[in-house]
């Protein structure tokens, strides 16, 4: 199948869900009394550089202004790349912006990025907190999310701009349910798909003579061009009137104010041949702009963007730049300086970098050009080796007392992350990095490093969810500890692999990985690996009601555990088997093993599984009605535990909380605990934000039916 058929496969897809009503009413959302509807303006500024494209604008008014359409007014600005389609797009709603009343949004589909093109559910959730829905009544199913999007949209004059899409399937949930409302698509693919939404197709075309003249008086100053205007002009074709060629070219000429133009036209013209040789036609001009850039770097320089060309992901920052070249980090903030000026990189934030799509291709094949292999995957194993080594600081800051089998656990430093919750927070934002990093070793064949990764990633999926990188990344590394053939290493995989089924109620994927752990374990007479696997066998048992066998593998593991010496192991198993009891009706008998747990939990210094002890004997202290102490020990346990950052956790202690609420009959405080937990469960889309919704729902009917008719 070739690009064009797969392609077209991909945008036939759709989403649907029916309509909801969670805080909707007739299009609108619940919002706190007197607080102004949210107008929001988050369209991309107009770059300084933008040129006429007077006809290019003309044409999308007419497209856009069809009054035979049903839905939204939809048109798809096609092109090749840095042919100008987010400039145009941006210009044309600017200059129509009292068209849009109710705001614009913006999003970048991701079609070139290294982790994928952005899905849908990746969007709607930041389109309504945009629109003003609060975010504890944003779904957390997408089907959901696109209802309440069409709920919110109804009625309202609003642009949307959906910039670098990949597929027809990824627009579709956004366009909103508003005749009077427009979307703007571009996209370097065609989307026919979308012809049966009412997309209009408008194709860019590369700037005429004058057009880019005008751009380059724009950006090198009208004498300069019109000092030399036949070679002014020569540029101009040579560039193929591509804005980002000209705008490339035109930096170079700024940053060297003494060079003619002739100059400039010289070096490109001798480029021809490499050009005719890349025999792609709408990309072979920006090819010679960037080498054209590339020419002038120095030596060092040009070093440090071939192999930062190699980078994984979609940007990065000066520590990671500094491994990549092996350079200090002072010597590497020059360069990255120098590529920014020449505008062959973008700075995203505080030493915070970002290639353009076409820019890391251009260095990417510059490195495999001038870098033998060997200095190729080294530049790699030093990128890999950076996030690894700071995967394992931040696993050693959000779970400091868990047995690991990785050595590098041994050398990291966890100082470098002032508290768990900063741990957890980097990791967030390098996420997309790391699981790109990951797939790279995967292609390499890096066996030990693809399951050490996800080893380091644990705490963080723990706490922080992300469950589609979570069963990706752990699915390879599986087939990496399987590869190394290390069954310790399998055994560890098979339960965290488990335990992101087990989360997802995805019980008999969980039980069979759990399986797997257990057999690995044994061939290798692992009884603290067997004890782990006992262990989550026994929740999964536990979380289909079936309490007297959880509670038998519970107690098969805390054996386990305590002949291998592992008090980690026997904090977790006692509280589990606490947990079983309870739910058994043995409260007291639980009451013993969970004050065991905590006490045990103290004595190795591991907050958390003692706040997680308490919150459980704060539970089994309500259900006997010592409604004081059990507030007691929920409270002490939500307060660890939200400054630890193990938010799930804590937004079991504040369910916990709520029920202490209502039986003192503060149904305030009760739904403030509860708001917070849905609040915490949806960012993670847990499966427990329904059961907190549905608690939500059951006390305002409570408090309904209590109140009695209105007074006549």
């Amino acid at each position: 199948m070739d690009s064009g058929d797969r392609r077209e496969n991909r945008i036939t897809g759709d989403v649907s869900g029916t309509a909801v009503q969670v805080g909707a009413v007739h299009g609108d959302i619940f919002l706190q009394q007197g607080v102004k509807p949210v107008v929001p303006r988050q369209l991309l500024p107009v770059s300084s550089s933008f040129t006429d494209r007077e006809r290019e604008l003309t044409a999308l008014t007419r497209l856009l202004d069809d009054d035979q359409r049903q839905g939204p007014a939809l048109a798809v600005i096609t092109g090749s790349g840095g042919m100008g389609k987010t400039a145009l797009a941006s210009r044309w709603i600017t200059k129509h912006v009292d068209r849009f009343p109710d705001g614009q949004l913006y999003v970048n589909l991701g079609a070139f990025s290294a982790d994928g093109p952005t899905t849908p559910d990746d969007v709607l959730g930041g389109f309504l907190r945009a629109l003003g829905v609060p975010a504890e009544q944003v779904p957390a199913e997408m089907a959901e999310q696109a209802a309440m999007y069409r709920s919110v949209t109804a009625g309202k004059r609003f642009a949307v701009l959906a910039d670098d899409a990949d597929s027809a399937a990824q627009v579709r949930p956004l366009l909103p349910a508003s005749p009077d409302s427009v979307v703007v698509v571009t996209s370097r693919w065609r989307l026919g798909a979308l012809a049966m939404d009412g997309a209009r197709a408008l194709v860019v075309s590369p700037l005429d003579e004058d057009a880019g003249l005008r751009l380059l008086e724009r950006t090198v100053g009208t004498q300069r061009v019109t000092t030399e205007p036949e070679r002014a002009r020569e540029l101009v074709s040579l560039c193929g009137g591509m804005p980002i060629a000209l705008c490339v070219a035109a930096a170079r000429l700024s940053t060297r104010p003494q060079w003619p133009i002739s100059r400039l036209v010289g070096v490109l013209s001798d480029e021809k041949r490499r050009l005719s040789g890349l025999r792609i036609a709408d990309e072979a001009v920006v090819q010679a702009s960037f080498d054209l850039s590339f020419d002038e770097l120095d030596a060092e320089t040009a070093r440090v963007y071939r192999l930062l060309g190699l980078h994984p992901g979609r940007e990065f920052d000066l520590g990671l730049a500094a491994a990549a070249i092996d350079r200090p980090a002072t010597e590497t903030e020059d360069a990255l300086d120098s590529l920014v000026v020449s505008s062959l990189l973008t700075d995203i934030g505080p030493d915070r970098f970002q290639f353009h799509d076409l820019t890391r291709v251009h260095a990417r094949q510059k490195a495999a050009k001038t870098e033998d292999q060997s200095t190729r995957s080294e530049a790699l194993r030093r990128m890999l080796n950076w996030y690894l080594d700071h995967v394992a600081e931040a696993d050693l800051a959000i779970i400091p007392h868990r047995h690991r089998l990785s050595p590098r656990h041994e050398h990291a430093e966890p100082s470098r992350f002032s508290d768990s919750r900063g741990a957890l927070d980097w990791v967030e934002q390098e996420l997309a990095n790391v699981v790109a990093t990951m797939h790279t070793a995967v292609e390499e064949g890096w066996w030990q490093e693809v399951w050490q990764f996800c080893e380091g990633l644990w705490g963080f999926f723990l706490y922080r969810k992300h469950y589609r990188q979570w069963e990706k990344t752990h699915k390879w590394a599986v087939d990496a500890a399987r590869h190394c053939a290390d069954p310790a290493a399998e055994a560890r995989m098979h339960i965290q692999l488990g335990y992101a089924y087990l989360n997802t109620e995805k019980f008999e994927d969980a039980r069979t990985q759990f399986a797997a752990s257990l057999e690995a374990s044994r061939t290798i007479d692992d009884p603290a690996g067997e004890a782990t696997a006992w262990e989550h066998l026994g929740v999964v048992a536990q979380s289909t009601r079936d309490h007297q066998r959880a509670l038998e593998y519970f107690t098969r593991a805390l054996r386990l555990a305590e002949r291998a010496g592992q008090h980690r192991g026997v904090v977790l198993h006692l509280r589990r088997i606490g947990e079983a009891s309870a739910a058994l009706g043995r409260t007291q008998e639980a009451i013993g093993h969970l004050e065991r747990s905590a006490a045990e939990a103290l004595a190795i210094g591991d907050v958390v599984l003692h706040a997680r002890a308490q919150t459980r004997l704060g539970n089994a202290h309500l259900t006997l009605g010592q409604v004081g102490e059990a507030s007691r020990l929920l409270e002490e346990a939500a307060a660890t535990l939200h400054r630890s950052g193990a938010d799930p956790y804590y937004a079991e202690a504040l369910e916990s909380l709520a029920e202490c609420g209502l039986r003192e009959g503060d149904t305030h405080a009760a739904r403030t605990h509860l708001q917070r937990a849905l609040e915490i469960y949806r960012r993670s889309r847990d499966l427990k934000a329904h059961r907190v919704e549905a608690r939500i729902a059951a006390i305002a009917d409570d408090t309904e039916s209590s109140s009695g008719p209105p007074p006549e």
